[in-house]
């Protein structure tokens, strides 16, 4: 049995509807799931709704795009409390710093020949947040690229021709945001970049300092290594322990929704460890 921890909707950057993204869930028979879109809530309320019918639990959550030294960080935050005003008018000023970027994106790529406008954008995005996997889709509506991956390598990515470094908040705000909401902050995919690139000890130790109260483990771009790597490493600074598919979709078919990537005991652990943190015993 597994759960899924980290999945996005058409609320940001996924394919699946809220509504679908538990529908899926329940169809491969995932035993909790956690709607983490990019700094958004707007589709919690669905998820929520669509996953008590079903009765598969739920936990609501959230992405956060964060930045420390020019380097975007993305934080998760699980257990929130979605409703607050203080959280959204946080959220909208960390999506008001991404469309400034993107705006410059936008920009620098209509100076070099491929001309977008952030109409564009804006439309595929529709009401959920904008990132840059959206004007990645627009690079290839217009037949500049042939798929989002080739506009992340040859444009939007980090060693891209049209690479605009990020702005927004820094993650010691993002966690004490998640904090100040009821939730339970993790640092996202450490190991994402690859082997060579890990998040490694004392980084991880500096997040739980500015305040990290977890750790995502499992991921699909952890290997073995990574995933004992930071169970020991979570285990060493008392931080919780989740994971997920981080799901988009079919934007990424390759990353979907996984019975085997997850075991169910991460989300009992981090219900655990949620309670104990709220009594102040962690």
């Amino acid at each position: 049995m597994a759960c899924d921890l980290h999945i996005h909707s058409t609320a940001s950057d996924g394919s699946f509807t809220p509504s679908q993204v538990v529908d899926h869930a329940w169809n491969i028979g995932l035993t909790c799931i956690s709607l983490t879109d990019h700094d958004t809530v707007e589709g919690i309320e669905e998820a929520e709704t669509c996953a008590r019918e079903h009765g598969v639990p739920f936990i609501p959550g959230i992405e956060m795009t964060t930045v420390v030294d020019e380097h975007e960080i993305h934080i998760l935050g699980y257990f929130i409390d979605y409703r607050s005003p203080d959280f959204h008018n946080f959220l909208k000023f960390s999506r008001d710093q991404t469309y400034c970027r993107l705006s410059e994106i936008v920009s620098a790529l209509s100076k070099q020949g491929y001309s977008l406008t952030m109409e564009e954008v804006s439309e595929i995005a529709g009401p959920g947040s904008m990132g840059r996997p959206h004007v990645a889709q627009a690079m290839v509506r217009h037949g500049y690229v042939e798929n989002t991956q080739e506009a992340f390598e040859r444009f939007i990515g980090s060693d891209g021709l049209a690479y605009v470094p990020p702005r927004g908040v820094h993650s010691k705000e993002a966690y004490r945001v998640i904090a100040e909401a009821g939730g339970v902050s993790a640092f996202a995919h450490p190991g994402q970049g690859g082997r060579a690139d890990m998040v490694r000890d004392h980084e991880i130790e500096l997040h739980r300092e500015w305040g990290a109260r977890a750790l995502e483990v499992f991921h699909p771009r952890h290997d073995d290594y990574m995933i004992n790597y930071y169970l020991k490493l979570a285990h060493k600074l008392n931080l919780g322990i989740v994971g997920g598919s981080d799901c988009h979709g079919a934007y990424y078919p390759k990353i979907l929704m996984d019975r085997k990537l997850v075991p169910d005991w991460v989300a009992e652990k981090i219900r655990e460890f949620h309670d104990k943190l709220s009594l102040g015993s962690i």
